[in-house]
């Protein structure tokens, strides 16, 4: 369950109750704006870079006991297209199997380690195919009145499917937290490169004054109180500086905080019991049925042949 839009956060609420002490204004930091729309989080989920994300997610197979990536499961454990694969290789790819025997096998492509949201991704043949697969498998939803956010994982192993489940929320969390607090990110960035070079100018500015007067204990000469006001003025401004940047600091602090939003977990992922598919049941129902209608069918065409062939010897 994400966190309900508000117009003021608590962080708002300190930064105008006390913000005035320290000379920051609160009214920047009020509203939820930024917010991602609860009806595009299934197409997060089904999109390329978080599902490359979730393929390089280590998990447990309790099946196999081992523990590997889910890329790697379907890479070297498990083959998921292993029946249609040898049908479809063999009918349709025949030909291309027949000229790959007179070419040079090139090494599997590895799949990226980390993914940059903002570059163009490169998969080969295979590495889409086990997108697809985990497109299907790892879903989301969203109940239009309430905004709660459902993930439904299905896997080959009960462990690995509530563990991939559980990545898939911490992984949407991450993509969400990530998009809200994007620029306020920046911002505290840019800010602190400021503050430090604000900083260093104000201790210069503080150390060439404090210099000026040790050098210069009776300013007699009007010259050197010039000097000084001169060196003054600039310890002022680097001084003043220093001060409104230091609170923007705080204040763009106060911002990552108040864009950063909140999920309550209303139903933990639990490791599942029994199969989901295929429907046993179904299957055995659908499959009594089919071999009445097939034995009726034989049935009905013997007996079809029989009057036919006694028919055309009695004639």
């Amino acid at each position: 369950m994400p966190e309900a839009q508000s117009s003021q956060s608590k962080a708002s609420s300190l930064l105008q109750q006390y913000g005035g002490l320290l000379g920051i204004s609160g009214s920047t930091a009020s509203g939820m704006e930024g917010s991602i729309p609860h009806q595009l989080y299934p197409n997060i989920v089904q999109s390329l870079p978080f599902q490359v994300e979730l393929m390089n997610t280590k998990v447990h197979f309790s099946r196999y006991d081992t523990t590997a990536t889910i890329y790697q499961f379907y890479n070297d454990i498990y083959d998921p297209f292993s029946l249609v694969g040898v049908i479809k290789g063999y009918t349709i790819g025949l030909p291309g199997k027949i000229i790959g025997l007179f070419k040079e096998e090139q090494p599997e492509k590895a799949l990226p380690a980390s993914v940059n949201r903002d570059t163009v991704l490169s998969l080969t043949k295979y590495q889409m195919n086990v997108v697809k697969i985990l497109q299907d498998q790892l879903r989301a939803s969203v109940d239009q009145q309430t905004g709660v956010i459902m993930l439904k994982g299905d896997f080959p192993d009960p462990q690995a499917a509530a563990e991939i489940s559980h990545a898939g929320i911490t992984l949407l969390k991450k993509y969400i937290r990530d998009y809200r607090t994007n620029k306020a990110k920046r911002d505290l960035e840019f800010i602190k490169e400021q503050v430090t070079e604000a900083k260093q100018r104000f201790n210069d500015a503080q150390s060439r004054l404090a210099n000026f007067r040790d050098s210069n204990v009776n300013l007699t000469t009007a010259k050197a109180q010039t000097r000084e006001q001169q060196l003054q003025s600039k310890y002022n401004l680097a001084f003043n500086l220093y001060n409104s940047l230091s609170q923007q600091l705080e204040q763009a602090r106060l911002q990552v905080q108040e864009k950063t939003p909140v999920f309550t977990i209303l139903q933990p992922v639990r490791v599942p019991l029994k199969k989901s598919s295929p429907k046993r049941l179904r299957i055995i129902i659908i499959s009594c049925i089919l071999g009445i209608v097939i034995s009726l069918g034989v049935i009905l065409i013997q007996d079809w042949w029989a009057i036919a062939k006694s028919d055309k010897f009695s004639l």
